[in-house]
């Protein structure tokens, strides 16, 4: 039988620092390594909101592409709209709301029940996800 990698989805502000070389990035690669790494559209589309919103040319909008083809990204399906309506709703009432784009991001680990790799404080207080976060703020 073949070895099973655990599954780990990223969230925006990782795939920024390990993209952009940031010291804080060597705490996430260390804990991510003979994973699987997802991350959810929504970060793929913040990857390149922030490329097209910063007017990168094309060599530095070639090398974040090579580096989002590394992740595994998961698509809105069914599952995942109940998932991140659930959530927000539950969020809602508590008094914590989270945004959409986090709650899209937090649902898609949710729905796959693994961990979700995340550098945002605003994450910690999310019932039902599993947290890693670097202790360096």
């Amino acid at each position: 039988m073949g070895e099973t990698i655990d599954p780990i989805v990223l969230d925006s502000s990782v795939v920024s620092y390990i993209f952009n070389s940031d010291p804080i990035a060597r705490y996430y690669v260390e804990r991510m390594r003979g994973n699987r790494q997802y991350i959810s559209f929504q970060t793929l589309e913040e990857a390149w909101y922030g490329a097209h919103s910063r007017g990168w040319g094309a060599r530095r909008m070639q090398e974040l592409t090579s580096h989002l083809e590394r992740y595994e990204v998961i698509w809105p399906d069914t599952d995942l709209v109940e998932v991140c309506a659930r959530l927000r709703a539950e969020r809602r009432a508590s008094g914590r709301e989270l945004n959409m784009a986090d709650a899209w991001i937090a649902a898609t680990a949710i729905m796959l029940n693994c961990p979700l790799a995340s550098h945002d404080s605003h994450f910690v207080e999310v019932p039902n996800l599993q947290l890693i976060r670097s202790p360096i703020p």
